[in-house]
């Protein structure tokens, strides 16, 4: 069975000042060595999808952190925030990050009567507490650089018709063609996350010159009787071509978090199979291809004890629990001192985190841990960062990151 070892944690960014939140990262590792990561930053200290992505490097295989390259690609403004990056880097080195866009955040008409809620509130930014009622996706999006991260192109939209919003989880994949697939996933009727009595579906959409223009390529996974949400698709190439994608998934009304599903394409990713559970419980995934010829997934685990897992897979297509290990345990905070608010499109009167009230088994706001993301360095260093909540009084997100050595 497979074991990790020389094992070490670091800090990737944490806000200093304990203002803003950070997660959802990906790294990749760019063909002259560094070590990139993209993540979000939210424009408020818990989660709320609402910020802007944020850059940085490392030049020592993710030890450390060179806070100097921290650099805002998209930013948020008043009136638009962005969320759910990921990062790739094409043969010719041109870098592509694509995040979903968000906008109508504060109320343009006075109100009549006063808040729900008193909150979110900030100095910075002053009262959103209408946020979560007229916040709406607005699209998928992309940017690119061609001088390795120091300049940025206009914002490129990602056409994802038929679906009226797509959300995206990871970055972009190459084929050996040269085009590009980006996993999405999002609704044909609604703009909801949930609710709405359609089901979430997986996609693919596709870019044949080299990420200007984008249109819908394939449907992943969708579940007709709405019962099953399919989201944040996870793609991996085999050596021999084919396509395998894992998928979180939640079944309704409960929204219960179930096994990670899979579907298999032999055609590029234009069909796919039905989808089939596997064994492995935990989200959302992604995985690589390793240098000794097997395959790697991680992700999240959010139930005691927490933290992130990762299992290997000898030829990509057997995925089995037995071979699970643990990257990192823990995440989720031992205490706090102070409230903490709703967060996304909750209504910011229910979701509350109350102080003193945190509990191993019920985190509460608390559980939003994981969304790992891995690289194998050309030493054979395998590098996963992720986000988790410190253990301040008043806790925050931050972004971390494990290295580790696989052995047998």
């Amino acid at each position: 069975m497979t074991q990790i070892t020389d094992v070490t944690h670091h800090t990737v960014y944490k806000d200093p000042e304990g203002k803003h939140c950070t997660n959802q990262v990906v790294i990749k590792q760019l063909q002259d060595g560094q070590v990139m990561a993209v993540f979000s930053e939210e424009r408020f200290p818990f989660h709320h999808d609402t910020g802007q992505t944020v850059l940085m490097r490392s030049f020592d295989g993710g030890i450390t952190w060179d806070l100097s390259t921290r650099q805002v690609v998209v930013p948020w403004s008043e009136t638009t925030g962005n969320w759910d990056c990921g990062l790739y880097e094409m043969p010719d080195g041109t870098l592509i990050v694509n995040f979903t866009l968000c906008a109508f955040f504060k109320r343009g008409i006075r109100p009549e009567q006063p808040s729900w809620s008193s909150e979110p509130y900030t100095e910075e930014w002053g009262d959103w507490t209408w946020a979560y009622r007229l916040r709406r996706w607005i699209g998928t999006y992309v940017v690119k650089s061609k001088d390795r991260g120091k300049t940025w192109s206009p914002m490129i939209p990602v056409n994802v018709v038929p679906l009226t919003h797509a959300g995206t989880r990871l970055g972009c994949w190459g084929l050996p063609n040269g085009s590009l697939l980006m996993g999405v996933y999002g609704r044909i009727r609604g703009y909801e996350e949930e609710g709405e009595h359609e089901s979430t579906r997986s996609a693919l959409i596709r870019s044949d010159d080299g990420g200007d223009n984008w249109e819908y390529y394939s449907t992943i996974a969708y579940d007709p009787a709405s019962i099953i949400d399919f989201e944040e698709p996870a793609l991996l190439q085999l050596r021999d071509g084919r396509l395998i994608c894992f998928l979180r998934t939640h079944v309704n009304p409960s929204g219960d978090a179930k096994n990670l599903a899979y579907v298999i394409s032999e055609d590029e990713g234009f069909s796919w199979t039905l989808p089939k559970w596997t064994n492995i419980w935990g989200y959302p995934a992604e995985l690589i291809p390793l240098q000794d010829g097997r395959y790697l997934m991680v992700y999240g685990y959010r139930r005691p004890p927490y933290g992130v897992r990762g299992v290997i897979s000898e030829d990509g297509m057997t995925w089995d629990v037995k071979n699970e290990f643990v990257i990192r345990e823990g995440g989720v905070p031992g205490r706090h001192e102070a409230d903490q608010p709703a967060s996304t499109m909750m209504d910011p009167a229910s979701g509350r985190m109350k102080a003193g009230r945190v509990d191993w088994n019920n985190p509460g706001l608390y559980q939003h841990i994981g969304y790992p993301s891995v690289v194998q360095l050309k030493d054979g260093t395998v590098l996963v960062a992720y986000h988790e909540w410190s253990d301040d009084p008043i806790p925050i997100q931050y972004i971390r990151c494990t290295r580790f050595r696989l052995v047998d």
